[in-house]
């Protein structure tokens, strides 16, 4: 007979200690997900993805949206480039994660000619804009 206020199943069960309880809880939730790990995982994904998917629509197709997102982006690079100023921590981190994005950089250039020549067809259009830049600024 279920004679608690929530009417639930466990008032049934002899009383153990809410310590008792919460362990046998911790154990069977462990061993729950440990049995059902790739079913949990590819839930989490499918929802992440939807959500996600829903969110990019919403960018694309509403501007309100996209000035708030712009404008909070904004923000966070603001506090990151003072906190790089300030925080003696911060700049250091943020100049090892500079050095191995350099590193990172000459490594695919030496190693890869598709990234190679996308990168030479940049500097040809960026010497070319420089140099109309220049032609129209000499002009009287």
């Amino acid at each position: 007979m279920l004679n608690n206020k929530n009417d639930t199943p466990n008032s049934a069960l002899p009383r153990t200690s809410e310590a008792d309880n919460k362990q046998s809880r911790k154990e069977y939730m462990a061993q729950y997900y440990a049995a059902n790990k790739e079913e949990i995982a590819a839930r989490r994904n499918a929802r992440l993805e939807e959500r996600n998917a829903t969110d990019k629509n919403k960018y694309a197709t509403d501007p309100a949206i996209r000035e708030q997102r712009l404008k909070t982006n904004a923000k966070g690079r603001q506090a990151y480039k003072e906190r790089i100023t300030t925080d003696p921590d911060a700049k250091k981190k943020h100049e090892e994660r500079l050095a191995e994005r350099r590193k990172r950089h000459k490594e695919r250039l030496a190693n890869d000619p598709a990234y190679r020549q996308k990168r030479d067809i940049f500097n040809a259009a960026q010497r070319e804009k420089r140099r109309k830049q220049k032609s129209e600024g000499d002009e009287p």
